[in-house]
């Protein structure tokens, strides 16, 4: 073969691997690049929304290490503990000896660096929307070499979340929706959180967004002023099934009961799990919250 052909040969085989790698290069939400030679096999997850990610894209089987909060599916029960809710324990982290680590941004920082000072790659995500879920979704794919079930997920969650938002669009009116629980303090979610894009996906208005800050503190005197048509809580004393004898006590209730929500009985439940973490059962969340404004049945799937 002729020199300038060898070169030229050359040439394209380099031109083409360079390409292979800035295509397999994915950028976490701390704006760390990654483009890991090959799918890491041996996964600890630091968040519980993050173990929900990884067995719905069928890679529970990778996962090594999981926090103590890390509650679904039942299979991550039996995954070693390797972390608490802000806390990591590095020893642990170390003898089950994994290849990445999935983290939030709401993690320890100093933990964080720890890690990556042991040798760990560690890959963070910062989910604040549904959005920003099917985006995390396909960037996992993309770094965990599972792309076309990645996608094929994040597709089927935009596409019920599409429908929820054309089913919102056709409604007249938006109702006020406020989280929270009733209590001392009262803690809403304000403008810009995840529990806000669900509620303007539905069709509400958060009216939480009127107070300043991610997560304000509220008074009941300002909620009897803002007059939410809808609450939606995460938590009921006694339990979820309890919730018929709650909105009983706070229909008799000094305050609560000038609220439009509680006069009306339009105080909703929604599983914490569901609603509060950005996996996939954020957007069963959605269609539930969809329903209770619509003041229908069961949402359609």
């Amino acid at each position: 073969m002729d020199w300038r052909w060898r070169w030229w040969l050359g040439c394209m085989l380099l031109l083409g691997c360079i390409g292979r790698a800035e295509a397999d290069e994915v950028v976490d939400d701390l704006g760390e690049s990654f483009a890991l030679e090959q799918p890491p096999m041996r996964i600890v997850s630091l968040a519980p929304s993050n173990t929900e990610l990884l067995y719905a894209l069928g890679l529970g089987g990778r996962v090594v290490g999981v926090t103590e909060f890390c509650n679904f599916p039942q299979a991550a029960d039996s995954v070693v503990k390797v972390a608490g809710f802000n806390t990591v324990n590095l020893e642990r982290v170390t003898q089950v000896r994994p290849d990445l680590i999935m983290a939030i941004r709401g993690n320890d920082m100093e933990s964080l660096r720890s890690l990556r000072e042991l040798g760990f790659p560690v890959f963070s995500l910062d989910i604040q929307s549904l959005s920003g879920m099917g985006d995390a979704l396909r960037r996992m794919g993309k770094l965990l070499g599972v792309r076309t079930r990645a996608d094929a997920l994040a597709d089927s969650l935009d596409l019920r979340v599409k429908r929820v938002r054309s089913r919102a669009t056709s409604r007249s009116e938006r109702p006020k929706v406020l989280w929270g629980f009733w209590g001392e303090p009262i803690y809403t979610a304000g403008a810009g959180t995840m529990i806000d894009d669900v509620f303007r996906t539905a069709g509400g208005q958060n009216i939480g967004a009127r107070a300043e800050g991610a997560w304000p503190q509220v008074s009941l005197e300002t909620i009897v002023l803002w007059e939410p048509d809808v609450l939606i809580t995460t938590h009921v004393p006694g339990g979820s099934e309890n919730l018929p004898n709650e909105l009983m006590r706070l229909q008799q209730m000094d305050g609560w009961k000038m609220v439009p929500a509680v006069r009306d009985g339009r105080v909703f439940y929604v599983e914490g799990d569901w609603l509060l973490r950005p996996g996939p059962r954020l957007v069963d969340a959605l269609e539930a919250i969809a329903t209770y404004l619509d003041g229908e049945g069961d949402f359609e799937k």
